[in-house]
């Protein structure tokens, strides 16, 4: 079974702040990170996040911040950037606060 690579994760998680950056009208990425993520300014990654009954997961996390729903509304650019970049996973939202992240 194939499974999502640290460096593949960390780019869907910069993709998410690249697009939140411009959804907040920014001139770069939102800040990424665990402080950040406790602010709701920006993303965190959580390599095994343990949703009900699925085991550990790769997502990218972000509760309150200025998007309710960011997972929903960016789920579909991250994919197309991944997928212009060959990156063998793809995104799915757990959530509006949460999107999951996939071997293909």
């Amino acid at each position: 079974m194939t499974t999502v690579t640290e460096p593949s994760a960390n780019l869907v998680l910069q993709l998410v702040a690249e697009w939140l950056g411009k959804a907040d009208g920014m001139e770069g990425p939102a800040p990424t990170g665990r402080e950040a993520a406790f602010q709701g300014l920006g993303p965190q990654l959580n390599l095994g996040w343990d949703w009900p009954s699925s085991g550990p997961t790769p997502t990218v996390l972000l509760e309150g911040g200025g998007h309710y729903e960011w997972a929903l509304d960016c789920c579909s650019w991250v994919q197309e950037q991944l997928n212009a970049r060959k990156v063998p996973v793809y995104v799915e939202p757990y959530a509006g606060y949460a999107l999951c992240i996939y071997p293909v």
